[in-house]
């Protein structure tokens, strides 16, 4: 993974684990011509040399053969400001200009000599939903093995986008379920992960379950009254096999906007009860990284469980946030949710391998 915490997740951990968190340059919201924070990952990797680079470590300096393996690449960045550059310099815009998730997959694909490649942009969801469509091509035995490559870069279209909607924080304090919120903090990321039925050298952790689907009763947003995003968990717990009381930590997903963060207050009290498990929001660390926060959030979160960070304003939190660091078991089945602009929803019923359990 590389984020604004750091070029790879080693890093990343260092950071949270010390509580450092990452510097935000800033962009410049047109409308109102002020400045909006941007977490960006620093270095001056190329998009392709990112995602090489990430495929290398994730496979190993010599991968083999990769004919049963399915890569599938989940974002929401089309790369605008490339195709603006393109098109300028070529005095117009042509289709072969286009830098579609498509395209990138297929040049990936070729590259590496994948087995065949797939694309998700559902918004927030895009990655979430990758690891459960890879797991769903897994247990159908389609393939052997399958890759996720998630990633969101700069992108004027998104940064103006949610600026002109109000969504992205003025004072950069980034602080989900806060009653005085101001909005998100958007960040850049990379990140991989590869699935398979067989457990690798060095298992990260299981995906036991998961669900996701599209509230229709609104074009932009999920239901405030937490119906849709209770119903998304419930699902996600059934598929699991597992139950509420069960749960042993919960990773909203915490966008830090007003409707959102209702919504999901209310989806998870309806879940839990006033018997809610620990939670824990990972947002202000890495910044909200739009399609990849599926992947990027979960690798955070299954390598801290020993020192998850705290909230300085948990005493007035919409949800009951930690107000000391938390120390939650490496055996306790986790609950990480994602939901996304439109009203695609996800959750993922996740937990870490430890030495006794592959």
């Amino acid at each position: 993974m590389h984020s604004a915490l750091g070029a790879d997740l080693c890093t990343a951990n260092e950071a949270l684990r010390t509580g450092v968190l990452p510097h935000a340059a800033s962009f410049t919201l047109n409308e109102l011509q002020e400045p909006r924070p941007y977490l960006s990952v620093a270095g001056g990797e190329s998009r392709d040399e990112h995602f090489d680079r990430l495929i290398r470590e994730t496979l190993g300096e010599a991968p083999t053969a990769l004919d049963d393996c399915l890569l599938i690449v989940a974002s929401t960045s089309l790369d605008i400001d490339e195709l603006e550059v393109l098109a300028e310099q070529s005095g117009g815009f042509h289709p072969d200009h286009s830098t579609s998730l498509d395209l990138i997959a297929e040049q990936l694909s070729k590259r590496w000599g994948f087995a065949a490649a797939f694309t998700l942009n559902t918004a927030c969801t895009s990655a979430a939903n990758g690891l459960l469509y890879g797991a769903r091509m897994l247990g159908a035995d389609l393939y052997r093995r399958v890759l996720v490559l998630a990633f969101e870069t700069p992108s004027a279209i998104a940064q103006q986008g949610f600026g002109a909607l109000g969504l992205v924080s003025p004072s950069g304090d980034y602080r989900p379920f806060h009653p005085q919120r101001d909005g998100l903090v958007l960040g850049e990321a990379y990140a991989t992960a590869l699935l398979s039925l067989q457990p690798g050298p060095a298992p990260l952790a299981r995906l036991l379950g998961g669900f996701s689907a599209c509230d229709t009763s609104n074009l932009t947003t999920t239901r405030e009254d937490g119906s849709h995003i209770e119903w998304v968990m419930r699902e996600a717990l059934r598929s699991a096999d597992v139950s509420a009381e069960q749960i042993g930590l919960v990773k909203p997903h915490g966008t830090a906007t007003g409707a959102n963060d209702r919504a999901e207050s209310n989806g998870v009290r309806l879940l839990f009860g006033e018997a809610l498990p620990p939670l824990c929001v990972l947002k202000p660390w890495l910044g909200h990284t739009l399609g990849a926060c599926g992947l990027t959030e979960t690798l955070l979160l299954v390598e801290n469980l020993a020192h998850l960070p705290a909230c300085d304003y948990a005493t007035e939190a919409l949800l009951p946030l930690p107000a000391e660091p938390l120390a939650i078991s490496e055996d306790s089945l986790l609950l990480a949710n994602f939901f996304g602009f439109g009203g695609n929803n996800a959750s993922l019923v996740l937990q870490r391998c430890t030495g006794d359990a592959p």
